[in-house]
């Protein structure tokens, strides 16, 4: 079972792992910051499971490219992010059968390592509680959860043997 970790061992973690990086989504993206958990992998795009969720079966969706507001994103490439979302929010309901999920776009100019990266991704977030709130979701003030390399093996085996199956026609 996931353990969960605060916020300020997070921290910790994540700065050992990949020091004060200008941009944490574009070292994650360069594998510059431990371990990434790839569902699906282009060449523009990155599905994969943030090692520190507030949900178990939480998926990000990153562009590639350093985008930092909708005035610079490509209208297609933000199409593509948007339907690897809806995508990945397909593969959760029906591997982990989540009562909703939680879709948000999040970058932000706050420039805090986490929680207000600049760089333009989206959360898919499994809900199972019916009070669950955005609030609870997103921040990491109750602190988060951490797998070990086996439960993160058996997630991602999981999503990646439903990825296909999820595509949008």
């Amino acid at each position: 079972m996931p353990r969960l970790i605060s916020r300020a061992e997070a921290l910790a973690q994540i700065r050992r792992d990949a020091g004060e990086p200008r941009c944490l989504m574009c070292a994650i993206v360069a594998r510059r910051a431990g371990p990434v958990h790839a569902i699906y992998e282009d060449e523009q795009q990155l599905v994969s499971l943030p090692r520190y969720v507030r949900r178990w079966g939480h998926v990000m969706v990153t562009p590639k490219a350093h985008v930092t507001s909708y005035a610079e994103v490509d209208p297609q490439l933000w199409a593509r992010t948007s339907a690897l979302a809806h995508q990945a929010a397909r593969v959760v309901e029906r591997v982990r059968r989540p009562r909703r999920c939680y879709m948000a776009s999040t970058g932000s100019s706050g420039g805090e390592l986490t929680q207000t990266s600049r760089h333009l991704h989206i959360h898919v977030i499994p809900i199972y509680a019916a009070d669950d709130r955005p609030r609870a979701v997103f921040s990491w003030s109750e602190g988060v959860y951490v797998g070990s390399a086996d439960e993160w093996a058996e997630l991602r085996a999981a999503y990646v043997q439903q990825w296909d199956r999820c595509a949008l026609a």
